[in-house]
């Protein structure tokens, strides 16, 4: 968890809970009862879920979010439920999220209605798929709902904590700085970790942002709401991929329970974590040098918009930290060239701070080719 020591930029509340839907919580628990007996003893992933073998990406995005909100209610109704439903309700999700990984997927769903054609051709009875039809690879046994990721290579491993392959759904409550601009967006992760997540949106955010999320984070990954089926967290914008088709891809840093210092007053404004002091972590060294170069801010559309002379701070080999006057508040990439170099490469910003002499700072991660060092 990072700690966060500025901000800068004016006034409105935290983001409140969702209201409660207002359905009766003896016909939520009825409808929570039927559910998890259908996922427990279901013999298919296509049977957990409830759905067809026809079913199609967008209808399977569909009855995940709508399992989850029976799975995971309003906190009004989820702190009445008696500690044996809840852990049903886990094993239910682990069961859900292991179906609709597998049927989501074009080559795992493939693989696996190849299988169950296996069982059922090799069957002399009629009825339903017994049990081990569940598992892909019956001699493996189950596939986790999610599986570590950064582990796969230790010597290469940078972060200081693993991810985890997880896609579950998350609502994201931000402020623009115009009037009343409070806004949410449902979407859902791409991975999890202890320190943060990455997931999909649509709407444009900034580095340095302070988002809200809320989401049925793993009880084993969460820092505080252990008891909750929902975990509430303030995150910070600290990574934003180029779009493809209107999605970009954020990775959030988990502030934690509560917002940064100044926050309530300036939810719009950009913070920033303290500089970093453990060992490092960067894929090339970096080299303090002062050069100059010539930088293009290139939209979504690829067209230039701003073109400045800007001074790089320290480089690399991988990307470059610049000292800039006339950036846009957003852009998506950034066209790099230098005469006496003789280079020009394009880059992605992965970060942007103002540093102590007033100016601003953009640390750039080439996409194509290597600085000249």
């Amino acid at each position: 968890m990072s700690r966060i020591i500025s901000s800068a930029d004016t006034a409105a509340s935290g983001p409140s809970e969702p209201a409660h839907p207002g359905v009766k919580a003896n016909a939520y628990f009825l409808d929570l009862d039927r559910l998890l007996a259908r996922i427990e003893g279901a013999t298919s992933h296509y049977q957990i879920l409830g759905v067809g073998r026809d079913v199609s990406r967008e209808q399977l995005d569909g009855v995940f979010r709508e399992i989850i909100s029976i799975l995971y209610p309003p906190y009004p109704v989820s702190a009445t439920l008696p500690p044996e439903m809840l852990t049903r309700i886990e094993r239910g999700f682990n069961k859900v999220s292991q179906s609709f990984s597998v049927l989501a997927s074009f080559g795992r769903r493939r693989d696996y209605d190849a299988a169950l054609w296996s069982i059922a051709a090799s069957s002399p009875a009629t009825g339903p798929l017994p049990p081990q039809a569940i598992s892909i690879n019956q001699s493996a046994g189950p596939r986790a709902a999610y599986a570590e990721f950064a582990k796969s290579s230790s010597n290469n491993n940078r972060r200081r904590a693993d991810r985890l392959k997880l896609s579950i759904p998350v609502r994201v409550v931000g402020t623009d700085r115009a009037a009343d601009g409070k806004w949410s967006e449902m979407t859902e992760t791409v991975d999890v970790s202890r320190t943060g997540v990455r997931l999909r949106m649509t709407r444009p955010v900034r580095y340095g942002m302070v988002l809200y999320l809320s989401l049925p984070m793993p009880a084993k990954l969460r820092s505080h709401g252990f008891a909750g089926s929902s975990y509430n967290v303030y995150t910070l914008v600290r990574r934003i991929e180029p779009p493809k088709k209107g999605v970009r891809v954020v990775g959030l840093e988990f502030i934690g329970e509560h917002p940064p210092p100044g926050y309530l007053e300036k939810p719009w404004a950009t913070f920033r974590t303290r500089r970093w002091t453990g060992d490092e972590r960067r894929r090339a060294r970096r080299v303090a040098r002062a050069e100059a170069v010539r930088i293009e801010y290139i939209s979504a559309a690829m067209s230039a918009t701003v073109r400045e002379e800007a001074m790089t701070e320290n480089v690399s080999r991988t990307g470059l930290r610049l000292i800039v006057r006339a950036a846009p508040p957003d852009f998506d990439l950034l066209r790099v060239s230098s005469a006496t170099r003789n280079f020009e490469g394009l880059a992605v910003l992965r970060n942007r701070f103002i540093g102590g002499d007033g100016l601003e700072r953009l640390c750039l991660q080439f996409l194509d080719k290597d600085w000249p060092v």
